[in-house]
């Protein structure tokens, strides 16, 4: 499982959860509330576990599946390879 790097981490309604955001592909931003414990933490940045779904051959950009719905209503959404924890070469 791939790590997606959240750009920041801000209290959810209660102790136990946290508020991760982070920023597609196309710049738009999305927030997603999960419990404090399922994020990790390397080098400084936390991070969300989620799932790949494709690579792009072409533009390298991911499809990733996050752990449910995001505030925004995105399941699914594309971002760049660069905001994973490891490099990712290519998927099913």
């Amino acid at each position: 499982m791939a790590n997606l790097r959240c750009e920041s981490v801000t209290p959810g309604l209660r102790a136990s959860e946290a508020v991760a955001a982070f920023t597609d592909l196309h710049g738009r931003k999305h927030f997603i509330r999960v419990e404090r414990d399922f994020l990790s933490s390397k080098d400084g940045s936390s991070y969300l576990p989620i799932g790949i779904v494709h690579v792009d051959r072409k533009s390298t950009c991911v499809l990733i599946e996050l752990p449910h719905e995001a505030e925004t209503g995105a399941n699914r959404l594309w971002v760049k390879p660069e905001q994973l924890d490891e490099l990712v070469e290519e998927y099913a």
